[in-house]
């Protein structure tokens, strides 16, 4: 009964970490991690049918294999291919989602192209800077769509479908990270404060640097990169974000979705 998510949360955790200590000493992570978490996710999916497979299951399983591969493959296609390319992986979820509503296999894994939507809609509006954090996001959610329950685990309990689906696991991971991360900003503000560096609202997100480090460091500039008269530079650290991506599928996990309490 457990045998399914138990391998989902394994796999999940130990490519997260190895992402994590990627992310931590060059900014950047390899696709082979997000490659790994795409096709577990897909075999987990067809583990899930349980013997019972349909067409409208086997599309939706072929729409999520086709979100992976457009997550990693650098194609340069022309638009008119694009446009076939996106029109059928649409395809795949919308016909089983309008003829086969009643399938709760269908229903759950509704969540996964809404949140492909929701995640790269984030990363092109530059709500989220990082390409290698919305594969994260997005391949977490291919692999859970839905709350993993084992053991009496998570300890907040799971409400009904309906709230659930609606904050689905994917983006309470994504909204615990972000809560997560903000820890990075009390640090930041203690830090100017002991330094006397006070101007608002620079404070609140950055700090000053030598400018001449700041090409070599994994911070964004603040404002047009002029230094002041001490040869500082306003900048905001770039947070490794699968890092606290990796601790918020723990805590999900585990403690649950803090949200549920509300």
């Amino acid at each position: 009964m457990y045998g399914v998510p138990i391998f989902g949360l394994i796999i999940t955790m130990t490519v997260l970490i190895s992402a994590s200590v990627q992310d931590i000493k060059r900014r950047e992570v390899s696709d082979i991690h997000w490659l790994i978490l795409g096709i577990a996710g897909v075999v987990i999916m067809m583990a899930g049918m349980s013997g019972h497979v349909t067409a409208g299951r086997i599309m939706i399983a072929a729409g999520t294999a086709m979100i992976v591969f457009d997550l990693l493959y650098g194609r340069e296609w022309t638009a008119r291919l694009d446009m076939m390319f996106y029109a059928l992986m649409s395809m795949m979820f919308a016909v089983p989602l309008i003829f086969s509503h009643g399938d709760p296999f269908v229903t759950n894994a509704a969540v996964i192209p809404l949140c492909y939507l929701i995640f790269a809609a984030m990363f092109y509006t530059g709500v989220i800077k990082g390409g290698a954090d919305v594969k994260c996001l997005i391949t977490v959610a291919i692999i859970f769509p839905m709350y993993p329950e084992i053991y009496g685990y998570p300890l907040i309990a799971v409400p009904d479908h309906v709230v659930s689906a609606v904050i689905s696991f994917p983006l309470a991971v994504l909204f615990h990270a972000s809560l997560i991360s903000m820890s990075a900003i009390v640090f930041v503000i203690a830090r100017n404060l002991i330094r006397g560096d006070t101007e608002l609202p620079n404070m609140l997100t950055g700090y000053r640097m030598n400018a001449a480090d700041a090409d070599k460091a994994h911070v964004w500039y603040m404002k047009e990169r002029s230094a002041d008269a001490c040869g500082k530079i306003w900048v905001t650290p770039k947070i490794p974000f699968i890092v606290p991506i990796t601790a918020a599928v723990l805590f999900v996990t585990t403690v649950g979705n803090i949200l549920f309490l509300l």
